[in-house]
């Protein structure tokens, strides 16, 4: 299973979109990039974007530019990184560390500081994130804005979904419904003829939490789903307690 990505909210979005057409007339080298894309002067993956931890509420926006990085006894093959150090340092720390860049195997983006010393790899994701883990540290990812998927909304997820334990094997349907059961909170309904295992889990109401489903039941308990690349959605962490999964009819 994959980590969730962060889904920058719409706002964000276009600011940053706002935001990378000045910094790429400014450094005259920043193109379009991503997924294979080349920029122009033929570097791969320069281009804007946000540096973000795992929860997506701590955000640096930067530019991976085209231009060579120029410092004395640097290794060559790097490219300079815009990024305002006060504003990325308070958001993320090590980004006061990050100089240069580089293109990687396979899409990858190596982020490096001034001395060519590496302080980030992050391998390519979906929908314009790419991730990278630091001992030690967390789990970060780089998000380019023009490829980035939108925030999902409660609507988007409105509707029936079959429950199952193993895929293709449904032991249930639930409906996500639009009614209100509190402040970000909507009723859920189980269709007749459940297995008594989902029944006795008595779910019925629903949030969204982030990028994440949350199934809260009668006692108050929740249960979280992340999306999968398959547009499925599973229970996490998947190894504790029974594994679930929701599916669309």
């Amino acid at each position: 299973m994959r980590r969730r990505a962060p889904h920058l909210p719409l706002t964000l979005l276009a600011a940053a979109l706002l935001l990378a057409g000045p910094a790429r007339a400014q450094e005259g080298t920043s193109a379009g990039a991503g997924s294979g894309a080349s920029a122009e002067g033929g570097v791969p993956l320069a281009d804007s974007y946000q540096l973000t931890n795992a929860d997506g509420d701590r955000i640096c926006p930067l530019v991976l530019t085209a231009r060579p990085h120029g410092r004395k006894g640097a290794p060559a093959g790097l490219y300079d990184v815009t990024l305002d150090k006060a504003v990325c340092g308070a958001a993320i720390l090590f980004a006061v560390d990050i100089a240069s860049w580089a293109p990687g195997p396979g899409e990858s983006i190596r982020l490096h500081g001034p001395d060519g010393r590496l302080v980030a790899e992050f391998t390519e994701g979906v929908g314009g994130t790419w991730e990278a883990l630091r001992e030690g540290d967390g789990v970060y990812f780089l998000v380019n804005p023009r490829l980035a998927e939108p925030a999902l909304q409660a609507a988007d997820l409105v509707g029936d979904w079959d429950i199952a334990l193993t895929a293709g094997q449904p032991l249930c349907r639930i409906a996500l419904t639009d009614a209100p059961a509190g402040s970000e909170v909507y009723r859920a309904r189980l269709a007749p003829g459940c297995a008594a295992a989902i029944v006795a889990l008595a779910p019925d109401r629903w949030r969204l939490d982030g990028s994440d489903l949350v199934l809260l039941t009668a006692q108050g308990e929740g249960f979280r789903f992340a999306r999968q690349e398959d547009g499925t959605w599973e229970k996490v962490p998947p190894d504790e307690g029974t594994p679930l999964l929701l599916s669309r009819p």
